[in-house]
């Protein structure tokens, strides 16, 4: 018996051997025989409201075959009763633009040809029914503003120069036997809180001399104290202000100064200068993820209000009435109303080389645009969006958006206590 197994344990040996030769081929060969084929992509399709939508239907195989073919098919939503979609062999099957926000379908997708008065099905689309998702926006923007600092005004290149001063007028109010006088007179108020970085010190120190002699020729020539104060015991200068008694002798006339509870004098050398904003876009790809839609080359154009009279400033030297202008950058004094919207890099700075310009579905974009107030109050600014969308069958489209933001801009103020 024994010999009779070892005999058995031996073929078994040589069957597992052969077996394991036998799965290593010496060479393959993959043919395949296509026929005719009608191919539908995408297999869902996602269209912004108000954008005409396509698929690319690909017909395969001998042309003479479709010699006379045209691709149809039926769309079917909640914004309108089925209608036929009709499309050449080899082009993108176009859909309408569809005002309404919903779930559609473009059914029934086939190569046909029509024969004498019958309408002959030679293929069906794979798939031959494409569901069809159409969302609200593709740019969903917002829009922040906030003031700057005066380190930002340096850091952003903003060019400053006499224009961006204020002129305020000022209010002294004497009060004399415990009535209140008061006189008003303008005054010249170069800025003196910005640092040497923004202004250099010869020229901030140039400004605040030329501002004084102004001050000087407006009190000599438009201020009028009233004429309880021009009392010749009591001297009043606006700039400065003094008070001077009066020796009557010799002139035969008995002077008396009135008593003074309270005088309140305000500096004539506080400097305002109008205040700058950061206007911070945010535009999204708001395209459903996984719909293939993306934007590029997204621009913002920043469309600043008019003031009372209704007339854009020809100029940036001569705003009129308006409330707002754009900042002016560099060297060259550029002012920058249109702002590519981008991805912030690797670098997290907008406006640098690594700046992506696409955005896909849930990227967000950003730009900035500076301007600088002009007038109090909260004035509303309308943004222009422009973008090419890119992913449908027929190519890219061109699409707009729009947006609006608001700055506040105030006037500056101050208060003294005194007694």
């Amino acid at each position: 018996m024994k010999p009779r197994h070892s005999a058995v344990s031996i073929l078994v040996l040589l069957m597992v051997s052969w077996a394991v030769q036998a799965t290593t081929p010496l060479t393959t060969l993959d043919y395949r025989i296509t026929g005719r084929s009608l191919a539908v992509s995408p297999a869902a399709l996602s269209v912004p409201k108000g954008i005409a939508g396509s698929v690319a239907v690909t017909y395969t195989g001998d042309a003479a075959f479709a010699q006379g073919a045209f691709v149809t098919a039926t769309l079917r939503g909640p914004s309108f009763p089925a209608r036929e979609i009709l499309g050449a062999v080899g082009q993108p099957l176009l859909l309408p633009p569809i005002p309404l926000v919903g779930d559609y379908r473009l059914d029934q997708v086939r190569l046909v040809r029509v024969e004498g008065t019958n309408t002959v099905t030679l293929l069906e689309g794979s798939p031959s029914s494409v569901p069809i998702t159409v969302f609200d926006e593709v740019l969903v923007s917002r829009v922040t503003s906030r003031p700057l600092t005066s380190a930002e005004i340096g850091e952003r290149g903003i060019s400053i120069d006499e224009s961006n001063f204020r002129a305020v007028e000022f209010e002294v109010g004497f009060v004399l036997d415990g009535r209140t006088f008061p006189v008003r007179f303008p005054v010249v108020t170069p800025s003196i809180r910005q640092t040497t970085e923004i202004i250099p010190a010869a020229e901030l120190q140039e400004r605040i001399a030329e501002a004084a002699r102004i001050n000087e020729d407006i009190a000599a020539n438009l201020v009028q104290l009233p004429p309880e104060l021009r009392n010749a015991g009591l001297q009043i200068q606006t700039q400065p202000i003094g008070f001077q008694p009066v020796d009557g002798e010799g002139s035969g006339i008995e002077l008396t100064i009135p008593p003074i509870p309270a005088l309140m004098v305000i500096p004539g050398n506080v400097g305002f200068l109008n205040q700058f904003f950061s206007v911070q876009l945010f535009t999204e790809n708001g395209a459903p993820n996984g719909s293939g839609l993306s934007v590029v080359n997204v621009q913002g154009r920043l469309k600043l209000p008019n003031g009372p009279d209704g007339i854009a400033a020809a100029t940036h030297d001569a705003p009129g009435d308006d409330p707002l202008r754009f900042a002016r950058l560099g060297a060259n004094r550029e002012v920058q109303p249109v702002q590519a919207v981008v991805r912030v890099g690797a670098d997290g700075k907008v406006g640098t080389a690594d700046d992506i310009p696409r955005l896909l579905p849930g990227d967000s974009g950003q730009a900035e645009f500076l301007v600088e107030g002009l007038h109090e109050g909260l004035h509303v600014m309308d943004i222009e969006l422009t973008a090419s969308l890119e992913g449908l069958a027929a190519g890219p489209v061109r699409i707009v958006g729009k947006a609006a933001g608001s700055v506040l801009v105030r006037n500056p103020n101050f208060s003294i206590t005194f007694s």
